[in-house]
């Protein structure tokens, strides 16, 4: 909710401006492009299936969806949400994936403008989506996403407005160490409670990866966001991310959920992130400023 009412607050402010309106309209078709390209990554790429070929097509009757039934949002919303061939349903998801990243993408270049800093975080933001998307779903996160991801955000690093290789680098691994001692202290104190984390259901044969607390997928994101984000925003960002799972975890548990089944991270990370994408200086420097009054 932050990051959809700071891209208000932007539309509020720069409307005014002809050129900056058609860049914003822009980027925002160019997320829901993005978005539906996200949603086929995430459902083939866990199945070892190619994203080039075939074109995207029903998982239900397998036949070929039409370039016109392709187009973001609106195709769900003119089908109702349906194959036109076998009638299949398809996920609400797959529309509120396209236009939540639209949003995020048009709030990017309210905040840059056309540039640079707009790829970087246009890269940013998609594998991001990508993270939640897949975490989700299959307990993954991609290798190509988190370890392809902290390599960019190195390579971002030292193009015009970038934070600075030194500091990419130092705060990935800071990132990183964090994480993996996380993970190793986890272990000691759930030796003493042999099995006492569930593998969630079709992961029965990777009890073991679920004994650590923070898995290995985790701690490579981690890594990936210090080296887009750099020291202080990184640490505004794990702040939300281990805020936010908390809360949800509590809630869950409140719910009925059983604490010994595991809820997955990712999401939580990539939120944080995103938060701390746009507002994350803003939320250092009040935090900074707080501090210093006491």
């Amino acid at each position: 909710m932050a990051i959809l009412l700071q891209t208000g607050i932007f539309l509020h402010e720069k409307i005014m401006y002809p050129e900056e309106t058609v860049l914003t309209v822009f980027a925002l078709f160019l997320g829901m492009i993005t978005g539906s390209f996200l949603n086929v990554v995430a459902w083939r790429i866990p199945r070892g299936e190619s994203i080039v070929y075939p074109r995207s097509r029903c998982t239900s009757c397998g036949v070929l969806i039409r370039w016109y039934d392709n187009i973001p949002i609106l195709s769900w919303f003119i089908l109702r949400g349906r194959c036109r061939n076998c009638g299949e349903h398809f996920s609400f998801r797959y529309a509120l994936v396209e236009l939540i990243t639209g949003l995020l993408l048009a709030g990017i270049m309210l905040k840059y403008g056309a540039g640079i800093l707009f790829i970087r975080d246009v890269v940013f933001l998609s594998l991001l989506v990508c993270v939640i998307l897949t975490d989700i779903d299959h307990w993954i996160i991609l290798d190509s996403v988190s370890i392809g991801g902290a390599v960019a955000g190195i390579v971002f690093s030292i193009l015009p407005g970038g934070i600075g290789i030194i500091r990419s680098v130092s705060t990935a691994a800071a990132a990183f160490l964090l994480f993996f001692l996380i993970r190793q202290l986890s272990k000691q104190i759930l030796k003493k409670k042999p099995g006492y984390a569930i593998a969630p259901e079709g992961h029965e044969d990777e009890t073991d990866e679920f004994q650590g607390g923070m898995g290995w997928g985790d701690i490579k994101l981690a890594a990936m966001i210090g080296a887009f984000l750099g020291p202080s925003a990184t640490v505004v960002a794990l702040f939300i991310a281990f805020l936010t799972g908390a809360l949800t975890g509590i809630a869950a548990m409140i719910a009925g959920r059983n604490r010994r089944i595991p809820i997955p991270f990712g999401p939580f990370l990539a939120l944080g992130a995103a938060v701390s994408l746009f507002i994350g200086q803003e939320i250092w420097s009040l935090y900074l400023t707080i501090g210093l009054s006491y």
